[in-house]
C-alpha cells in the first residue's frame, strides 16, 4: 500500500523539494522506501511504498516503469489477479515483473491496451496515475468499490493530485472550508460528500472512473469503465433464482476460500479481526484454516460492546487466542484528533477511532496486513432497515445510510439542493439497475443493498478502513470486497439476503445466505443479534465546555435557539462535537 502525488505546473517550473515535503505527509502510507521524479520541471510523480508483493525496493525507478519507457504508474493498491493477467498479455516481455509485483504487470499493461479497458480487467483494490509520455497524458483510475481515494485539486496555477488531502494542503495551504459541505452533514447519518470534500477546490475521483488530462491542452476527459451496476446480471440471477440454497452456499464457500487464499500475504506478518459478529468472524475462520495469522483482534469499548466482551467461544473454535484492546472512554477520546488530522477533515464516523487503535496494535506486532469484512452488510442485506417490507416509494433510498434526513439543528443560512439531488439520482440509478425485477418490495430491497455497497461505503466503511490503518502503516485487505464475491452478491436472489418468512429464526432475517455459512464454521450459540459500531462519541463532548461557545455556531451559522433539542439527540449531538474538535484543531 502507498501514497501518491502528482503534482503539475501549468506555468512555471516547480518547487520540487516543496513537493517532495508533500509526499512525505504521508510517509505512513509507505515507510518502506519512497520515489519521485520531474519531468520537465513541470511534472512531479512520486509515491511512498509499503512494500506487500514481491520485492519492489531492488528496483526504485525501474519497477513502476513500462517495458517501453512509455509509461510510467504511480500506484497505491493490490492487484490479485496479477499474475493471470501477465500471463495473458505480458508473456514476452522478461523485465515484466522481475520484482514480482503487481505494479510492474499494472504499468505493463499500458504498452497493450489502450488506458480505458484496463480497470476493467482488474480484480483488487487501487487509485493510480499513469503518466503517458509519448501522448503528454495522465490518466487517474479509481477500484469501482471505491476502497482506495484519489482526490484532486486545481487552481489556475496548479494540479495536484493525492492519496490523502493534507499532501494538497502541503502543497496550498489556506484551502478554503465548505461550510455547506459541513451542513450537509447532519442531513445523512454519516458524513458522506461522495465526489465533493469538505474544501473548496477539492474533489475526491469516483469509484470506477478513469479521468484523462492533456497536458498541453490542460482539458480533463472522464469516464467510467468500470462501475457495480455493470457486473448485475439478470440471466445470471434468473438461474440463481432457480437453484437452491445448499448450491448458493457451496458456491460463496468456495469463493471464500479461494478469495481469502490469493489475499493472505506470502513472507508477511498479518492479522485479522474477529469481532464476534458475522462477517468478520466468518473471515478469520478462512483465514485460519488457510493460512497462519500472526494475530487475531478485536476491539472491545468496555461496558459498551455486548459480543467482543466475551470471544471464548470463538477463540474454542478457532483453536487460536484472541488479543482483545479494551477501549475507555479516555483513550477513544483521546485519539480523536489524530484520526482527524489524518482524514483531513471530520470523520465520517466514530467507528474511525477503534480501527486506528486496532491498526496501531497490528503495527506494534510487526504485521503489515489485516483481513477484514467490511462491506458484508452492504452487499448481503445486513441492515436492520432492509426489513421493512413495505418500504415506501419515494424520492431517497428508504436506507437510513443513503437517505435525506432532517436535522434538529436549524441554520440561518442552509442549501442542501446538491446533495438531494446527488441522493435522489442515485436511488433512481440504483432502481434502474434492477428494473428487471418484477416484485416491487424485492426490487427496492436490492436497490438499498447497490445504492449502500455503491455510495455509503466507500464513504465510510471504506475509507475508514484505508486511512486509519494506512496511518499505522497497515493494509487491511477486505474480502468481500473481492470481485468475484461482489459480483456473487449483487446476483444473489433477494430472499438469500434478506429472508421475511415469518416462520424463520428472527436472528437469521438479514444476512440470511452469510449466516448459513455461519452456521456450517460455528456453533448456532455464537449466532447473536447485530450490534453495530460501539465507543463513546458523545461522551467527547464534556471536553468542549458548554456548546453555546462552540466555533461551530458561527462557522455553520447554527440558529441556536435549535441547539438544546439539538443536543438531546445523540445522532445529532455527535456530529456537532466531531465538527467542533475538527474546527478547533484548525485554530
Amino acid at each position: 500500500m502507498c501514497g501518491l502525488l502528482i503534482v503539475y505546473s501549468k506555468k512555471e517550473a516547480l518547487d520540487t523539494a516543496r513537493c517532495r515535503r508533500a509526499l512525505s505527509t504521508m510517509y505512513w502510507r509507505g515507510p518502506d522506501f519512497s520515489y519521485s521524479k520531474t519531468w520537465e520541471n513541470r511534472l512531479f510523480s512520486g509515491q511512498t511504498v509499503l512494500s506487500i508483493t514481491g520485492t519492489p525496493a531492488n528496483g526504485v525507478g525501474n519497477y513502476h516503469r513500462s517495458s517501453s519507457g512509455r509509461f510510467e504508474l504511480y500506484y497505491n493498491g493490490e492487484i490479485y489477479n496479477h499474475q493471470e493477467l501477465k500471463n495473458k498479455f505480458l508473456q514476452d516481455e522478461q523485465k515484466s515483473s522481475s520484482y514480482g509485483t503487481d505494479t510492474e504487470v499494472l504499468s505493463g499493461l499500458h504498452d497493450h491496451l489502450d488506458a480505458h479497458k484496463i480497470p476493467s480487467l482488474l480484480d483488487g483494490m487501487y487509485a493510480y496515475g499513469v503518466v503517458d509520455f509519448q501522448e503528454h497524458k495522465l490518466h487517474l483510475a479509481r477500484d469501482p468499490q471505491g476502497e482506495k481515494s484519489l482526490y484532486i485539486y486545481e487552481d489556475h496555477n496548479l494540479i495536484v493530485v493525492a492519496s490523502e488531502i493534507r499532501a494538497i494542503h502541503a502543497l496550498v495551504p489556506g484551502i478554503s472550508i465548505d461550510s455547506q459541505a459541513l451542513r450537509d452533514y447532519f442531513h445523512t447519518r454519516h458524513l458522506m460528500l461522495f465526489e465533493r470534500t469538505i474544501y473548496q477546490g477539492i474533489h475526491e475521483i469516483a469509484p470506477g472512473s478513469l479521468l484523462t488530462l492533456d497536458l498541453k491542452s490542460l482539458q480533463w476527459k472522464k469516464s467510467q469503465p468500470s462501475h457495480l451496476k455493470e457486473w448485475i446480471s439478470p440471466e445470471k440471477m434468473e438461474k440463481n433464482l432457480n437453484r437452491n440454497e445448499e448450491d448458493l452456499t457451496d458456491e460463496l464457500d468456495e469463493i471464500f476460500s479461494r478469495c481469502v487464499k490469493e489475499m493472505i500475504p506470502i513472507d508477511r506478518k498479518y492479522a485479522s479481526v474477529v469481532s464476534g459478529g458475522v462477517d468478520s468472524s466468518l473471515i478469520s475462520s478462512y483465514v485460519v484454516k488457510e493460512g497462519i495469522p500472526h494475530l487475531l483482534i478485536a476491539v472491545n469499548n468496555i461496558g459498551k460492546d455486548l459480543i467482543s466482551n466475551n470471544l471464548n467461544g470463538f477463540e474454542k473454535k478457532l483453536g487460536r487466542s484472541i488479543h482483545t484492546l479494551q477501549i475507555g472512554p479516555s483513550s477513544y477520546i483521546s485519539e480523536i484528533g489524530r484520526c482527524q488530522h489524518a482524514a483531513g477533515g471530520p470523520l465520517n464516523a466514530h467507528s474511525f477511532i477503534p480501527q486506528s487503535q486496532q491498526s496501531a496494535f497490528v503495527n506494534s506486532e510487526g504485521c503489515k496486513v489485516l483481513l477484514g469484512g467490511e462491506g458484508g452488510d452492504e452487499l448481503f442485506g445486513g441492515y436492520n432497515c432492509y426489513l421493512d417490507p413495505l418500504l415506501p416509494e419515494g424520492r431517497f433510498s428508504p436506507s437510513f445510510y443513503t437517505t435525506y434526513q432532517d436535522s434538529p439543528l436549524k441554520f440561518t443560512e442552509n442549501n442542501t439542493s446538491r446533495l438531494e439531488a446527488e441522493l435522489s439520482k442515485m436511488w433512481q440509478e440504483a432502481q434502474l439497475a434492477y428494473d428487471f425485477i418484477k416484485n416491487p418490495i424485492d426490487r427496492r430491497l436490492m436497490a438499498m443493498t447497490l445504492c449502500d455497497t455503491s455510495y455509503q461505503l466507500p464513504s465510510v466503511g471504506l475509507r475508514s478502513a484505508d486511512l486509519m490503518s494506512m496511518m499505522w502503516s497497515i493494509e487491511t485487505r477486505s474480502v468481500f470486497l473481492r470481485k468475484p464475491l461482489v459480483q456473487f452478491a449483487l446476483n444473489l436472489p433477494p430472499l438469500l439476503k434478506v429472508n421475511r418468512a415469518p416462520d424463520i429464526n428472527p436472528l437469521m432475517k438479514t444476512k440470511y445466505i452469510l449466516k448459513k455459512l455461519f452456521l456450517r464454521h460455528y456453533p448456532k450459540e455464537l449466532l447473536f443479534e447485530k450490534q453495530g459500531f460501539a465507543g463513546f462519541p458523545n461522551e467527547a463532548g464534556k471536553y468542549l465546555g458548554d456548546p453555546y461557545d462552540f466555533m461551530s455556531l458561527e462557522v455553520l451559522k447554527i440558529n441556536r435557539e435549535t441547539l438544546p433539542q439539538a443536543m438531546q439527540n445523540r445522532a445529532c449531538s455527535w456530529k456537532l462535537i466531531n465538527v467542533e474538535y475538527f474546527l478547533r484543531m484548525l485554530t
